[in-house]
């Protein structure tokens, strides 16, 4: 199920998953972002396409492909996976208990 949501800066898109699938998801961006050179990536994505729309709640950030990934805290603690594209488009990806809390 995807929502659409906007914000004053434009719109994204909430996708809500099973809780699994966002577990996993979390996984594999703290692997990436735990490769060596994923800092300097990160810094060279944001030099051509600009800063990713919750930069100062963001961590654990990487490039995948053309896609900078990144992570930030629910307040209860559950990591929220969000996926950053070139054209400034965002996605988070979060389950349905945590969805209505990003609205």
């Amino acid at each position: 199920m995807t929502t659409t949501g906007s914000d004053p800066t434009g719109t994204f898109e909430v996708c809500i998953l099973e809780a699994r699938a966002i577990d996993e998801m979390v996984g594999k961006i703290r692997a990436a972002a735990a490769l060596s050179g994923a800092t300097d990536a990160v810094a060279a994505w944001r030099a051509e396409h600009g800063e990713e729309r919750w930069v100062h709640v963001g961590h654990d950030h990487a490039v995948v492909g053309e896609t900078l990934m990144y992570l930030h805290d629910a307040r209860d603690g559950m990591l929220v996976p969000h996926a950053r594209y070139p054209d400034g488009s965002e996605k988070l990806y979060t389950d349905a208990t945590h969805a209505a809390a990003i609205f």
